[in-house]
């Protein structure tokens, strides 16, 4: 591998591993993975849900970074709560730094009027955290030349054990037919992530707040959540926004969507472009350009982020996300309400 590949190579890695180690990772596709945005969103859907969601990253340098979440969701009209299972894998780059988690997410829903609906949830689930450092090329085995080809005297070289360790997180959702507003709240605990025995490096609280709101073209805009029938595609725009705080990192995806049943597109910037990072980077870091589509309970959708940030030469970054909706066996469904987030199609009941 040529020196400036190696040189792209470790500083893609150092940088983000640095940034996982005080930063979770994002999805651009982020309500097509509600159960990783906010716990709130447990049981929001109409039925019984399960999901997929893969993203690649960064595909110009030699080990890109992939991320993986499976999870279901169910909501218990009769008990007005929402019920969530989510895992999550992620590795990462050239040290092959592995998180695995798997979470439990509860959810109630209070009715303040026949409008809105308030919705706080809990999360608690176990963390494993791993890396193989004796994959890295560290400074010592570089030289004018290129990589020297010896050991490295970092005692990193020789590996690490593995990191368990327990999470918690909270949030909750406020909603109506048309417009929603969420907090959340993740590692309330700080939990303790350091490989070295006696060392205390803490995961930093992320706080995020989104919303957005459904501006109705035609198909659904009045119907409120009574039974009906409409013939009527559903032809609405939806802004959203995405606010993330972290340490000392902050971003914004700011965007909207476009759905035209069984069609929807979408358009984000993601960054704060006033500021900078704490390592003096700027802050704009994308433009995310997101298409999919509805079939018979099915959703799919395919996004790719075009970085035009200094990490640009990185290479391209695509995600997909699969949702299965359906009704269980047995099931009878009742009149209730149903987030009104951006879906590929309508479902009030």
């Amino acid at each position: 591998m040529k020196m400036g590949k190696i040189l792209l190579s470790i500083t893609c890695c150092l940088v983000l591993f640095n940034t996982a180690m005080g930063q979770d990772v994002q999805l651009s596709q982020y309500y097509n993975a509600p159960l990783y945005l906010n716990p709130g969103f447990a049981g929001t859907g109409d039925n019984t849900r399960v999901g997929l969601n893969y993203r690649t990253q960064w595909r110009g340098i030699e080990k890109p970074f992939n991320s993986v979440s499976l999870w279901a969701d169910h909501n218990i009209e009769s008990y007005n709560s929402g019920i969530g299972l989510l895992y999550f894998r992620d590795v990462q780059g050239n040290s092959r730094l592995t998180t695995n988690e798997i979470s439990l997410q509860y959810s109630y829903s209070i009715n303040v009027n026949d409008d809105w609906v308030i919705k706080p949830g809990i999360q608690v689930g176990m963390v494993s955290r791993d890396a193989n450092y004796s994959s890295m090329i560290f400074a010592d085995q570089l030289s004018s030349g290129g990589a020297t080809g010896g050991g490295s005297a970092d005692p990193l070289a020789n590996g690490t054990k593995a990191r368990v360790y327990g999470d918690i997180s909270a949030g909750g959702i406020a909603f109506n037919q048309n417009a929603w507003f969420g907090l959340s709240f993740h590692h309330l605990n700080r939990p303790n992530q350091a490989f070295a025995e006696g060392d205390y490096l803490p995961l930093p609280i992320k706080f995020s707040a989104q919303g957005g709101y459904k501006f109705f073209v035609s198909g659904g805009g009045k119907s409120k959540y009574k039974n009906y029938k409409n013939s009527d595609p559903e032809f609405s725009v939806t802004p959203t926004f995405l606010f993330k705080q972290q340490g000392q990192f902050s971003q914004l995806d700011l965007g909207a969507y476009v759905t035209y049943e069984p069609l929807m597109v979408g358009l984000w910037y993601r960054g704060i472009p006033v500021s900078k990072h704490a390592t003096g980077i700027p802050g704009s870091e994308a433009l995310v350009f997101m298409i999919g589509g509805y079939y018979q309970g099915f959703t799919l959708g395919y996004s790719y982020d075009y970085t035009i940030s200094q990490l640009k030469g990185a290479g391209s970054v695509h995600e997909l996300a699969l949702i299965y909706e359906f009704k269980p066996i047995k099931y009878k469904a009742k009149r209730g309400r149903s987030a009104p987030c951006p879906k590929f199609h309508r479902r009030y009941q």
